[in-house]
């Protein structure tokens, strides 16, 4: 009896797991890690983030015949070295990235680097028919907060407004909060996406936890700071566990905020 009980909400917890997963799989989609035969059969997201150089204009055409709005990601602080255009600036980047090996953090300070991020990969982007852009890693300014790092990441936000699309900040909460006191958010961002709000992760043991009540703390008070100035909130978490999941949608429901629980870092 003991083990017909133990199976029975082990099912219950499973079913009420896959509800959450699937009504916030509804809303909200990472998937910057598929490539372009996994991202072609996604269906019935509100919203959803890619990889944009896995897909084509008829790709993206198609993708909304099921999905809502499609942002590309688009990294515009840091240097991939399998980039193509990676031996053309590897000599501008400031330091390696902790935790990402393959990844160096960039002098966005740099005009032929903004001119790539603007003409280049902004126009393909807009081109390919996408309805915004999800903005990786204006955590540069945190790594170093310098006014010409700050000032080189405004000067691509502000120009890449010339294609008239959505724009979402990943991350870079230092950089977003000097935007929202100056008062200069909205002209260049329409939004933030926060990963780890209510979840962590362990680079070393490759493995999810629970974060911090004092970080969690520092986050919800950000957020609340972004949402009062009237942008847009979306969240990121790591491989979440069902109780905290029931935190994460009561949380995401009080605020109308979409959330994205990703089941491994590579967002596939």
């Amino acid at each position: 009896m003991k083990k017909f009980k133990v199976i029975v909400v082990a099912v219950i917890c499973g079913l009420v797991l896959f509800a959450f997963a699937k009504a916030d799989s509804i809303q909200y989609g990472v998937f910057i890690g598929m490539t372009k035969e996994e991202g072609i059969k996604l269906s019935d997201y509100k919203v959803l983030v890619l990889e944009p150089t896995e897909f084509n204009k008829d790709d993206i055409k198609k993708l909304h015949e099921k999905n809502k709005k499609i942002y590309a990601y688009l990294n515009i602080g840091s240097l991939e070295n399998y980039r193509p255009y990676y031996d053309k600036f590897k000599d501008k980047t400031l330091s390696a990235y902790e935790n990402w090996e393959d990844e160096y953090w960039m002098d966005v300070s740099d005009k032929k680097w903004q001119n790539l991020i603007v003409d280049e990969l902004g126009k393909n982007i807009a081109d390919k028919g996408f309805d915004g852009f999800f903005i990786d890693n204006c955590d540069v300014y945190y790594q170093f907060p310098e006014e010409k790092i700050f000032d080189g990441l405004c000067s691509i936000l502000k120009r890449i407004q010339k294609y008239n699309l959505d724009t979402i900040i990943n991350g870079g909460d230092t950089f977003v909060s000097k935007c929202i006191d100056e008062k200069i958010a909205k002209e260049m961002f329409d939004g933030v996406n926060q990963e780890c709000v209510f979840t962590s992760i362990d680079f070393e043991n490759k493995k999810f936890g629970k974060k911090s009540s004092k970080d969690r703390e520092y986050f919800i008070h950000y957020l609340d700071k972004v949402k009062m100035d009237g942008l847009k909130v979306f969240l990121t978490e790591y491989g979440a566990d069902i109780v905290t999941l029931q935190e994460i949608e009561k949380y995401c429901k009080e605020n109308g905020f979409h959330w994205y629980n990703a089941r491994n870092l590579e967002l596939k």
